[in-house]
């Protein structure tokens, strides 16, 4: 993701990656895509080696300088076959270890079942509003296309509907009786 990422912002304009930094952190963008700072870095100097990117100049500041990187030729290849790539491929990421976990719902007591749930409620509430957070950044900064407005939409209701599920499963904990879960084993391999 940081290569389509970079890609992608370097196709627009030459950026240093101090300028593509701060670029992902008024749009929050280093946080929901869990992009830490120093990948920029790494990612610039690898696709450098590989020719994707070329250093067009150097500015100086007093002692520092920085590299001003521009995208080649090649990298537009790439970056466009990512893009393609990315798009084609499916991106609901069901919890499936999640999903096996609640399979065993009994076998932890039910305050730590229910302490668990609390944690993971909180968690996708904050990561909620680190999407809403970066959406009112980047409006603030410009006008928001019609498509970003769309997949900021798509991702607050991906939340709603799991923090509605978590909701439902904290709820069940208080009102069913237990076993939350019970599976048939005795029945397989009856012949």
């Amino acid at each position: 993701m940081v290569r389509l990422l970079v890609l992608g912002l370097l196709s627009r304009k030459p950026m240093s990656g101090y300028e593509i930094q701060q670029f992902l952190q008024l749009s929050h963008t280093e946080k929901w895509a869990n992009i830490l700072p120093g990948s920029i870095y790494h990612a610039l100097k690898k696709m450098e080696k590989e020719e994707l990117v070329e250093v067009q100049a150097v500015k100086h500041t007093g002692h520092r300088s920085k590299a001003i990187y521009g995208i080649t030729p090649a990298g537009k290849e790439e970056y466009r076959r990512r893009l393609k790539e990315t798009l084609r491929t499916p991106s609901v990421a069901l919890p499936i270890a999640f999903y096996i976990a609640l399979s065993y719902l009994d076998d932890l007591p039910r305050e730590e079942v229910k302490a668990a749930l609390d944690e993971q409620i909180a968690r996708v509430e904050a990561e909620r509003d680190l999407w809403l957070t970066g959406k009112a950044a980047k409006e603030e900064a410009w006008p928001l296309p019609e498509v970003i407005q769309a997949a900021f939409a798509s991702a607050r209701e991906h939340f709603e509907v799991h923090l509605r599920f978590l909701r439902t499963l904290r709820r069940l904990l208080d009102t069913e009786p237990k076993p939350l879960v019970d599976f048939p084993l005795d029945e397989i391999g009856r012949d």
